[in-house]
């Protein structure tokens, strides 16, 4: 990609054995250093092999949503999303690590299903224990109760289309929240309960 100058003027990175010889070799190039992958405008690099999962599950997520790269990234059996050079900060890989099998196959379908309404009594059933099993367990596994963990998925979610230019009403819908008040009311929600 140096070679062909499509990483002039671009951030870019690479595998860490080879970031100072693409920086030598390409001075245009402005490489950036101890990240998973960049993307920067529809160039996308990552710095090695295992990195370009990461980066696949990204674009993924970026074409078809969270849920859909969760999927696909517990069939694999790898963590649910790394950000190129973001924080590693996501729900899905933060309230994982855990053994609780019936709270993972919620999970899955949370991550699914977060912009649809997901009643507490349908959850419960698909892993046959009660609504207050279910509550109690998800809560010890993973400090969260299933609806706030839905509603970090659907926050986070919109909080990335909003990055992507999206007005706060359609980032809203796009999560199935009514309307971006809701998304505000979310938001300090969450504020409140993180200080």
């Amino acid at each position: 990609m140096g070679q062909a100058k499509l990483l002039d003027g671009r951030r870019c990175t690479t595998h860490h054995d080879l970031q100072d010889e693409l920086a030598r070799r390409y001075p245009a190039t402005s490489v950036v250093r101890d990240v998973l992958f960049v993307s920067d405008r529809r160039v996308v690099t990552s710095a090695g092999i295992a990195s370009g999962i990461d980066l696949a599950l990204h674009l993924l997520a970026d074409e078809h949503g969270p849920g859909e790269a969760a999927r696909v990234a517990r069939a694999m059996v790898v963590y649910a999303r790394r950000n190129g050079d973001e924080q590693q900060a996501s729900a899905m890989l933060r309230h994982r690590a855990h053994l609780d099998d019936a709270v993972h196959r919620v999970q899955d379908i949370i991550d699914a299903r977060f912009t649809d309404p997901l009643p507490l009594s349908e959850l419960a059933a698909t892993v046959g224990v009660s609504e207050r099993t279910l509550t109690r367990s998800f809560t010890q596994a993973t400090g969260l109760t299933p609806l706030r963990y839905q509603q970090i998925l659907r926050l986070e979610r919109a909080d990335h289309l909003l990055g992507r230019g999206a007005t706060a009403e359609s980032a809203a819908r796009a999560v199935g929240l009514a309307d971006a008040r809701m998304l505000r009311r979310i938001r300090t929600r969450e504020a409140t309960a993180r200080s």
